[in-house]
């Protein structure tokens, strides 16, 4: 493949990327506004309905707390792909495999970078949200 070839498979991939990354963003939006109802107490709520309740209201929570995390990583994805640097390492600066960027494209480490740091903690980054 020529040069010019190469180049126009590059633009195609970050385009595919982009369009992941929007979608991605989109739904988690859009699944935001259909959970809140559960947030909203009924006015007289029976005691044995109440811990059902509480821990629809825990699940409703934890997965908007998932999905910020995960919109700050699309973002953050958004960003590099702007700046050039999508698909490089933020760690070590290698090339991310193609096929973790398919499955995650918000990935920001290699698999060794992200598996150093899931052991050791440093970052606090939740990458593997799927």
């Amino acid at each position: 493949m020529d040069a010019m070839g190469t180049t126009k498979k590059r633009a195609d991939e970050r385009g595919d990327y982009r369009s992941a990354l929007l979608a991605e963003r989109a739904r988690l939006a859009d699944g935001k506004r259909k959970e809140r109802k559960v947030l909203v107490l009924p006015g007289s709520l029976a005691v044995d309905d109440q811990a059902p309740l509480m821990h629809d209201q825990f699940v409703v929570l934890r997965q908007h707390r998932m999905d910020r995390q995960k919109l700050k990583l699309i973002d953050a994805a958004l960003e590099r792909l702007n700046q050039g640097e999508f698909g490089l390492c933020t760690e070590c600066e290698e090339p991310i495999p193609r096929r973790r960027l398919n499955i995650m494209p918000w990935a920001a480490y290699c698999v060794p970078c992200q598996d150093r740091i899931d052991a050791h903690g440093d970052k606090g980054t939740l990458d593997m949200i799927a």
